[in-house]
């Protein structure tokens, strides 16, 4: 973890590759690898791995060295590393990058929005290397961060994708949560999401979110509001998701797409149009998943 005095401001500047993706309903897989991390904290490994059409496959393993206390990060400076779903969102190196973190370092979007809305605090949690090698030979001897060697970050960075490829930090990692199809629940939650924006459904557009959601500062009866609105401005809306890939955790889950969206006014004429990646943080409410927060981006795969 950097010295907050240390922070520097910087600007994602990644070449991202459009890929032709498996949708929900059965499309071409991508041509290209979609690649994810994944972090077992119980066994202090790092996994880089591909998302296939039917599951998460594991390419290659790294010996990982952790936050010096055990447990899911919670406040500032407690030395946990947090448990989560998370995305890169900067690149770091020398001579930027302070020595004592070795050849590179990846900024980890924590605490993400999950995070925020449970009141965790922290920052400048990384996937990073070490200029003391002995260090590794530890399990746990981090101020948060998911420490790694200096060649092993270098191969595991060329899989990464600023704003698109997630690290997922398990407390334990099983073999469940590699399987595209576990959870078919949550799958049938995302679909009637998408069917009920798409045939204009308030009810059930809405009844998808979970109490808690925000947006915008808008509570969930203000966006109820406002997602009524433009159902009586636009005659019609279609919503096309591709490239949709399931995510799961023991604490939420994250339902990750290429969202193509288009509407139509009365009068015929174009509303709005637009092509982006969208994330959908699925909590259980009750005996149903729903969604407990939403970002969207012009990223695309």
């Amino acid at each position: 973890m950097m010295h907050k005095d240390a922070r520097v401001h910087f600007v994602i500047a990644a070449t991202l590759c459009l890929l032709a993706s498996f949708s929900a309903w059965g499309s071409v897989w991508a041509r290209d690898p979609f690649h994810v991390l994944l972090v077992d904290k119980a066994r202090h490994q790092l996994h880089m791995a591909e998302y296939l059409s039917d599951r998460i496959s594991i390419l290659k393993s790294f010996h990982v060295t952790l936050g010096k206390a055990l447990g899911d990060k919670e406040v500032e400076k407690d030395l946990k590393t947090p448990e989560g779903i998370y995305f890169f969102k900067a690149r770091m190196r020398p001579p930027g990058l302070k020595k004592k973190f070795g050849v590179l370092a990846i900024m980890m979007d924590y605490p993400n929005t999950i995070d925020r809305m449970a009141g965790k605090t922290g920052y400048d949690i990384m996937l990073h290397a070490t200029d003391d090698p002995p260090r590794l030979k530890k399990d746990y001897d981090s101020e948060g961060c998911v420490v790694i060697d200096n060649h092993e970050i270098e191969e595991v960075a060329k899989t990464v994708r600023l704003g698109l490829t997630p690290i997922i930090v398990y407390p334990e990692l099983k073999p469940d949560y590699l399987s595209s199809a576990f959870k078919p629940e949550l799958h049938q939650a995302f679909e009637s999401w998408v069917g009920a924006w798409s045939g204009k459904d308030i009810e059930g557009y809405i009844g998808s979110y979970a109490e808690k959601f925000r947006y915008n500062n808008m509570n969930l009866q203000r966006y109820r509001a406002y997602k009524a609105s433009l159902n009586q401005r636009y005659a019609v809306i279609r919503v096309n998701p591709t490239g949709v890939r399931y995510f799961y955790h023991p604490k939420y889950d994250v339902v990750m797409f290429t969202q193509n969206y288009e509407s139509s006014l009365k009068s015929g004429a174009r509303g709005f149009k637009s092509s982006g990646t969208k994330l959908l943080y699925f909590v259980k409410e009750g005996d149903r998943y729903k969604i407990a927060a939403e970002e969207y981006t012009s990223l695309k795969e």
